[in-house]
């Protein structure tokens, strides 16, 4: 990715402001110009894509089927590694509000933490290297069911690693093929059309982006959020939608 982000920024008080929005927007170097059109690979790039989707459409059937923890911003993290609310959730709710929708009905995704039953999931996410402890790695499956969507935000992950947030990353993979209806955005780029076993990295600490799934399908991916290695830098290095990654 393009932009050189200045990992050394002092962080701004959390109380100083009344959205989530704002205190995103005052730490990022994205360029907040509608006239400009994103690329990809300005903010975000496709790493490879693993070959042969059927060696994990029995896995990700069941996945769908038992992705069943519909989540908004106030319980998105019970679902994860902390039993408390995030610190920021009257800023992150009042974002929503200010827009006219209630922010705890709006249902973001439906969430699994726990691969341990699914081997080839697990096979593939152990590829991308992505280390870290209880505080800093995370995996997430999100099966965004027809109607949900995550509002347009910025990530807030610097706490992982506050002495070198620089080596922070996260890393999604699609399970299924794009249905029209499907999209990210990554600032004012539609992300869309991408194929089963497609992986993406992209600039959590600046870029704007949001995901719906309009579509009449359920849409699965995982998330990996942790530290890179140097496997992870290898990767991210020689990143190209012509790499073609084989899975055993």
């Amino acid at each position: 990715m393009r932009n050189n982000t200045d990992w050394n920024k002092k962080l701004q008080p959390a109380d100083d402001f009344e959205s989530n929005w704002e205190w995103t927007k005052a730490h990022s170097e994205y360029h907040f110009d509608d006239s400009i059109v994103d690329q990809e690979g300005d903010w975000f790039k496709v790493l490879g894509r693993f070959d042969n989707p059927s060696i994990w459409k029995e896995e990700t059937d069941r996945l769908v089927r038992e992705s069943t923890k519909a989540i908004n911003w106030q319980t998105r993290k019970f679902f994860g590694d902390s039993p408390k609310v995030s610190p920021m959730l009257k800023q992150e709710e009042y974002d929503i509000a200010q827009g006219g929708g209630d922010p705890k009905k709006l249902m973001l995704t439906n969430m699994l933490d726990e691969l341990e039953d699914y081997p080839m999931l697990c096979k593939m996410k152990d590829h991308f290297g992505v280390i870290g402890d209880s505080k800093e790695f995370k995996v997430r499956c999100h099966t965004q069911l027809t109607g949900q969507m995550f509002n347009l935000h910025i990530d807030k992950l610097w706490d992982r690693c506050l002495d070198d947030p620089e080596s922070i990353c996260r890393i999604t993979f699609f399970l299924e093929d794009w249905r029209p209806g499907q999209f990210y955005m990554y600032g004012n780029f539609v992300y869309e059309r991408w194929k089963a076993g497609e992986a993406h990295i992209f600039d959590w600490a600046n870029v704007p982006h949001a995901t719906c799934n309009a579509s009449n399908f359920p849409r699965p991916s995982i998330q990996i959020t942790g530290l890179k290695s140097d496997k992870t830098r290898d990767i991210i290095a020689n990143a190209s939608r012509d790499t073609i990654w084989k899975l055993d």
